[in-house]
C-alpha cells in the first residue's frame, strides 16, 4: 500500500477499423480490457490479419497490457517491444509513440528491472516533456532505488504539470516517508485525500504514519477509511490486524 503506479496507460481511442472482418468482435474484444484472456485472443486474431500494418502497433500494445494484467511480464515486454519496433511510422507527437514506453517501463518495474523501467520512462519524457504520468512512474522507481531526491523532483514536476494529480501527491509522500521527512509525507498524503476522497492507498499510508507517531485516534480513523474502500484480501487482513492491535475492531 506504499505506492500506486497508475495502471497501464491505454493507447487512447484505439479504433482498429482498417481491417475488414465478417464481424467486428475481434476488434471490439481487442479494445476492451475487462477480460484479459479474451483480449489476448482477439488481439492475436487482429495481428494474424495485419501483423505489420497501421493497426499492428496498437494491437501489440493492447495485448501487452492484457499480458501484464495476467502477470505474464515476459510476453507483455515482448509485445510492447514489438509495438515500439513498428512504431516508427507514428509521428513523435502521437500519444501512442510515447505511452508504449510507459507501459513497457511499468512491466520492467513489475519484473524488478528498475534500470530498464527508468530508461523507458525517460524515453517517454524525451518524446513528451509534459507527460505527467511518466514523471510519476519514474518517481516511484527512483524511490524504489533509494534515490529520493530524484524521486521528489519527478513527482514535484508531475504536480507542476497537473496540480490535481492525487497519485503524484501520494507517491511523493512515499518518497518523503522513505527519506525520513514524516511531516512532508503527511502533508502529501493529506493533499492526495483532499483531491480524491476515495483514495484508499493514501488513507492507508497516512494511517501508518499516524500509528507510528502514536496518534491512535487519527490512525484508527484512516485505517477504517482504507478498509471501507474495498481493499484486496491481503491489504484487508493487514488493515484489520492494525485495528485489532489498536484495540479497535473494524
Amino acid at each position: 500500500m506504499k505506492a500506486m503506479i497508475p495502471r497501464g496507460l491505454l493507447f487512447g481511442v484505439c479504433v482498429l477499423l482498417a481491417i475488414s472482418y465478417a464481424h467486428a468482435n475481434p476488434i471490439e474484444d481487442c479494445n476492451q480490457s475487462a477480460d484479459a484472456e479474451r483480449q489476448i485472443e482477439a488481439c492475436t486474431e487482429v495481428l494474424q490479419q495485419d501483423a505489420h500494418g497501421s493497426n499492428a502497433a496498437l494491437a501489440y500494445g493492447l495485448r501487452g497490457e492484457a499480458y501484464r494484467d495476467k502477470g505474464d511480464l515476459d510476453h507483455a515486454i515482448a509485445d510492447f517491444s514489438q509495438a515500439i519496433k513498428i512504431d516508427r511510422a507514428w509521428p513523435l507527437n502521437d500519444p501512442g509513440s510515447f505511452r508504449v514506453y510507459v507501459n513497457r517501463g511499468i512491466a520492467y518495474r513489475d519484473k524488478g528491472d528498475l534500470d530498464g523501467a527508468i530508461a523507458d520512462f525517460s524515453k517517454a519524457i524525451e518524446f513528451e516533456p509534459e507527460f505527467a504520468d511518466a514523471f510519476v512512474n519514474r518517481c516511484v522507481v527512483y524511490a524504489d532505488k533509494g534515490q529520493y531526491d530524484l524521486a521528489l523532483a519527478d513527482c514535484t514536476k508531475a504536480i507542476a504539470i497537473n496540480p490535481k494529480d492525487a497519485v503524484a501527491y501520494n507517491d511523493r509522500g512515499v518518497a518523503y516517508e522513505k527519506k525520513g521527512d514524516i511531516d512532508g509525507a503527511l502533508a502529501d498524503y493529506t493533499k492526495a485525500i483532499e483531491l480524491d476522497p476515495s483514495y484508499r492507498d493514501a488513507y492507508a499510508n497516512r494511517a501508518v504514519l499516524y500509528d507510528h507517531k502514536g496518534d491512535r485516534e487519527h490512525a484508527v480513523g484512516d485505517y477504517r477509511q482504507a478498509l471501507a474502500k474495498n481493499p484486496s484480501r491481503e491489504d484487508r487482513l493487514d488493515l484489520e490486524a492494525a485495528l485489532e492491535r489498536l484495540n479497535s475492531g473494524p
